[in-house]
């Protein structure tokens, strides 16, 4: 006589790896981490003059008070910027930035913590073509 779950045409191996698959699956949505997903001005775009500020945009609320940016420059020094948030989207960062940005790539670098206690960490590029 057969057990009865190999009656029914299910053997222990198919719900083993059933309940694999679905763990599995939960990981990875539980791996996700915050990220940016917009930025003004737009990573590797080119502008024809310096802007005042940047708007980040996360996938994710954040934690302004404890957003670190920076202006990296070419000799590898960081000038560190203001950023708030914004009321009205608690995925925004709204950052100043200095007024003598020079003509040629702006290097931006910063260090997120998102509300769900993950932090981002990354840099982005735009160009300014003419200086002020």
């Amino acid at each position: 006589m057969r057990p009865a779950m190999e009656r029914r045409g299910k053997t222990p191996h198919f719900h083993f790896l059933v309940i694999i698959l679905g763990l599995c699956l939960g990981v990875t949505a539980a791996a996700a981490h915050s990220r940016l997903v917009k930025s003004d001005p737009a990573a590797r775009a080119v502008v024809d003059a310096a802007p005042k500020e940047m708007k980040m945009w996360f996938n994710e609320k954040v934690e302004p008070a404890f957003a670190k940016i920076w202006v990296e420059q070419a000799q590898g020094s960081k000038i560190p910027l203001a950023s708030r948030g914004d009321s009205s989207d608690q995925k925004l960062l709204i950052v100043t930035l200095p007024g003598n940005l020079p003509a040629g790539p702006v290097k931006i670098g910063y260090h997120i913590l998102s509300v769900d206690g993950h932090t981002i960490d990354d840099k982005l590029t735009f160009t300014v073509k003419g200086g002020k």
